[in-house]
């Protein structure tokens, strides 16, 4: 049989449900021992709730992991353009995120007092490591590359990373997590692996965790310090940080572009890049799957209703969250 993007969108409606149950069943374990789950557990289960039904559903088609999964080895000179690649990438995802915190609040700030109780090696094995591996060979190895087996390499692009952004179940990490899904999946095409998207998502979610630790060493110093934000009106210094992270967003995603142009050259992969137009369709430079397997010749609809029922419920419960929160 093997993985197909059916088999992929089943996959995502268990990891949703999955991920459902275990909310539920912390909630209730919170009532009744008056107690919280430990953050890095807490962690921990929701990345297991993403892992444990993508690989069942992969034993179920018969396919090995090692077939779906994008891990060839990559030059080192590729690992490292990942990390500048990255870092190239922080003014877009500034920007998005500050235009989604116009209507919901930050999600990652919200735990930050949490995060803080353990020490910063912990948090960062946990979120700057653990996740990005598990996401990673999830989003950018089983869905992407179930989808991208239908020759739909753009749409498959763009529609495994919204259900990166949706799996987070917020609407901020859903804005510049699309945002970053999608980035990280020209990485992939680019390099025919996921290594080099591991090592991006790690440096991300590793400087974000220990950002928060340095930040709490030095608010004490930041508060007591006046500065050009407390003398201007809020909404203009709202507008001029959008437009200073609009700017430098558009010159240094152009970088992005180019460094991954590079990655592509350096893996002699760079037909794969130079073949992705959003204005019209053109031939793929060949119908296999980067990992072996066989590209479906029929275009089509990537769309099931599996993932349309899970996709209704997940911004369902993304919009109650918001709301609730609003009401606090």
């Amino acid at each position: 049989m093997g993985m197909d993007y059916k088999k992929a969108n089943i996959a995502f409606f268990f990891m949703v449900l999955s991920t459902f149950v275990i909310m539920i069943y912390i909630s209730f374990w919170q009532a009744f021992t008056g107690k919280n789950l430990s953050l890095p557990i807490n962690n921990a289960l929701c990345e297991l709730m993403i892992l444990i039904p993508s690989v069942a559903v992969i034993f179920y088609s018969g396919e090995g992991l090692l077939s779906v999964i994008p891990l060839k080895k990559v030059k080192i000179s590729t690992a490292l353009l990942s990390v500048l690649y990255v870092i190239t990438l922080f003014p877009l995802v500034g920007l998005v995120n500050a235009i989604s915190m116009m209507f919901v609040d930050n999600a990652v700030a919200s735990i930050s007092d949490q995060m803080v109780e353990y020490p910063m090696v912990l948090m960062v094995a946990s979120i700057g490591l653990f996740g990005p591996f598990v996401e990673e060979i999830i989003f950018r190895g089983v869905i992407f590359q179930s989808y991208r087996r239908t020759g739909r390499v753009l749409a498959s692009m763009i529609l495994s990373a919204v259900l990166f952004g949706m799996m987070h179940l917020n609407f901020n990490q859903f804005a510049y997590g699309a945002v970053m899904g999608f980035m990280f999946c020209l990485m992939v095409e680019a390099t025919g692996s996921v290594i080099p998207s591991f090592i991006a998502h790690a440096v991300f979610n590793s400087y974000e965790v220990m950002t928060i630790y340095f930040a709490l060493d030095s608010s004490e110093e930041v508060a007591n310090a006046e500065t050009l934000a407390d003398k201007l009106p809020e909404g203009v210094m709202q507008a001029l940080m959008l437009i200073f992270l609009l700017v430098f967003s558009v010159i240094f995603t152009a970088l992005a572009i180019l460094i991954v142009k590079k990655m592509a050259k350096i893996e002699g992969r760079q037909d794969y890049i130079d073949n992705l137009r959003f204005w019209k369709k053109k031939e793929e430079p060949d119908i296999m799957n980067m990992s072996g397997g066989q590209v479906e010749e029929k275009k089509q609809s990537l769309f099931t209703v599996p993932l349309v029922i899970v996709m209704i419920l997940s911004i369902s419960f993304m919009i109650y969250s918001a709301v609730a929160l609003q009401g606090v």
